[in-house]
């Protein structure tokens, strides 16, 4: 994922642990990010399995098991674009929301 893609809250979420796990020795500096951006995820999600993928996620971090919290935060993604329809990159002119 490259920094312009970075455009829903789940995928802000992705991309502090992705670097986290690149960068494991400058780790800390993308920690602050994630953790903001995972509390304000978790502040407005109501989906209780989805809230204890957000704390798994956190665990993860916490314990520098950076590849495990990306494969949850992966699912934070496919979570939010079903939610939205897949609209991250832009509403279709038909827009079918079914």
């Amino acid at each position: 994922m490259q920094p312009d893609q970075v455009t829903t809250p789940a995928r802000h979420i992705y991309f502090p642990v992705m670097m986290m796990y690149l960068d494991e020795v400058g780790a800390e500096k993308f920690y602050e990010e994630f953790a903001t951006r995972l509390n304000e995820f978790m502040g407005v999600v109501r989906n209780p399995v989805v809230l204890q993928d957000c704390i798994a996620i956190s665990k993860h971090v916490m314990a520098r098991e950076y590849y495990k919290a990306l494969m949850l935060s992966r699912k934070l993604i496919e979570y939010e674009d079903e939610r939205l329809g897949h609209v991250s990159s832009g509403v279709s002119a038909g827009g079918d929301a079914g």
